[in-house]
């Protein structure tokens, strides 16, 4: 074959692959969106319309959801967590300890709840059932038993009380905090040898974070005074304004839970990531590009490593909120304290912004969107999962963004001395050590165990796997475990499985005795 013929060929293979490459990207986002779609078609709908009353500080809302029975037996009842009744006066699991109170609560001790006007199943009035310690659990009963693959359309009518506290249900002057606050279907298990089979219903907690929650598509139809700006969970499908008021018409798909922010001060900057919008919100912040390029990092960063962010908006929100931040479905909090310390009640003076504390915090809770959002746990009962990997995929997150001069090595070296002065400081005084990880929240004795047995050493389980297993392995294994565990339940056995799947090595006894607290 002469030179020119040589040239032809090379160049029709070139062409060929390109296409082929093309036809290759394009089907695979395809196959991204289709999974998300896919995710979809197998939950169900949560529609809401509910509008906030500033005055007053109440919600009204209604509510239907179309409940699938996926459990493989018949249901006499469906029964919904109402987190909103923690805030009630004399709850036993009050949402912070007697500690924390003059920091949560602004204004001295203030309390919410929520009250259900009614309920209808199937368009027939039904009776409910009130249950669990602070009457947390609302149980639905069914007018005959909902077979397998049944769906019973269940419909509620409710008003919301907020507490005025920095938490994640009640308001401040500034910003009005909407999470948790509309009941949602406790997730019912098949029994166990454990014996955790089962409706999983958990009390609320000051402790951690108590929540076990299905996928869920929401509708939502929100109303609040015209001078709020909105933060939310869902993509805007529709915003109009009436009479002093303004209504946004939300959507999203496959999302764990449903949240939004309040606020007639926010401020906001946009960015687009692919197909993306990466939202930031800000009450405190001189520097609110900077906020959003670590949440775009964050965002980058984290499709990169695992698997890609699948949603079409994620906002992060500056807000009142008593600890660092919290996650939820394509909405995260970051609290002001960082920024802010005095607007956020902290009483010492000395204390300064902290810029580094801020970023940190946001790129933790950007991480839940991967742990406790796309791949989710229980986190009542497997709170190390969720808090161990997000801390974990920080740290990889300063591995590849060299520029917040940050090191891995400071980061490790600091959660050992932590760890280490906890220890000594629980034995110096006398106090009960327990350092079991794989406990539910409520066996955890107070906020501090609860963080060192969770945080900090669920960084150090991940660190010291990766020290045995390589961290090109173990980050390989979590790529792989997060496509494979995507939109469905983790747990330690598909963790352990996909790590030893993806790395040939044996790591089973080493989770077991890192979780035993040896």
């Amino acid at each position: 074959m002469n030179r020119k013929k040589i040239l032809k060929t090379i160049m029709a293979f070139a062409a060929v692959a390109a296409v082929i490459a093309a036809l290759v990207t394009i089907a695979l986002s395809l196959m991204s969106d289709n999974t998300l779609k896919s995710a979809a078609k197998t939950c169900d709908t949560i529609s809401i319309t509910a509008e906030y009353d500033a005055p007053l500080k109440l919600l009204s809302a209604t509510q239907t959801i179309a409940y699938k029975n996926r459990a493989n037996t018949p249901l006499n009842e469906v029964k919904f967590h109402i987190y909103a009744n923690a805030y009630r006066d004399g709850a036993k699991n009050p949402p912070v300890t007697p500690s924390e109170i003059p920091q949560a609560y602004p204004n001295g001790k203030n309390f919410g709840g929520i009250t259900v006007h009614s309920i209808d199943t199937d368009g027939k009035n039904t009776t409910p059932q009130i249950d669990g310690d602070d009457d947390t659990v609302l149980i639905v009963p069914l007018a005959e038993p909902l077979k397998t693959g049944a769906v019973a359309r269940i419909a509620f009518d409710y008003t919301v009380t907020l507490a005025n506290i920095r938490h994640r249900l009640g308001w401040t002057d500034d910003a009005v905090n909407l999470a948790n606050f509309y009941p949602v279907p406790c997730i019912y298990e098949g029994g166990t040898s454990s014996g955790h089979g089962g409706w999983q219903c958990y009390p609320y907690s000051p402790s951690g974070d108590p929540f076990y929650n299905a996928l869920h598509n929401f509708d939502v139809r929100l109303t609040a005074p015209q001078n709020m700006a909105i933060a939310s969970s869902g993509t805007l499908m529709k915003s109009t304004q009436k009479d002093g008021k303004k209504t946004v018409v939300l959507k999203s798909t496959a999302i764990r839970d449903f949240a939004a922010v309040l606020s007639p001060k926010f401020k906001n900057v946009n960015r687009s990531v692919g197909k993306t919008t990466v939202k930031y919100y800000y009450l405190d912040d001189d520097a609110p590009q900077k906020s959003l390029d670590t949440s775009v990092k964050a965002l980058k960063t984290f499709s990169k490593l695992f698997t890609k962010y699948p949603y079409k908006q994620l906002s992060i929100v500056q807000t009142d909120f008593l600890h660092g931040g919290m996650e939820y479905g394509e909405l995260v909090y970051i609290s002001r304290q960082f920024l802010n310390p005095a607007a956020a009640g902290v009483s010492d003076p000395s204390k300064k912004p902290d810029r580094e504390g801020h970023d940190y915090v946001i790129v933790h809770e950007i991480a839940h969107q991967w742990w406790y959002g796309i791949v989710g746990n229980n986190q009542s009962r497997t709170a190390w999962i969720d808090e161990g990997l997000a801390e974990y995929s920080t740290l990889l997150f300063y591995d590849h963004n060299p520029e917040y001069n940050i090191d891995r090595k400071t980061i490790i070296e600091n959660a050992r001395a932590n760890y280490s002065a906890y220890i000594k400081i629980i034995k110096g005084v006398g106090g009960e050590l327990n350092t079991n990880m794989d406990r539910d929240l409520s066996d955890f004795n107070n906020p501090f165990e609860y963080v060192y047995m969770t945080y900090v050493r669920g960084l150090l389980l991940f660190c010291d796997l990766e020290s045995i297993l390589t961290k090109p392995s173990l980050v390989k294994a979590l790529s792989d475990f997060s496509k494979a565990t995507k939109f469905s339940i983790a747990t330690q056995a598909k963790l352990v499985d996909a790590i030893e799947k993806s790395t040939n090595a044996k790591v089973g006894l080493f989770f077991d005795s890192y979780l035993s607290g040896l």
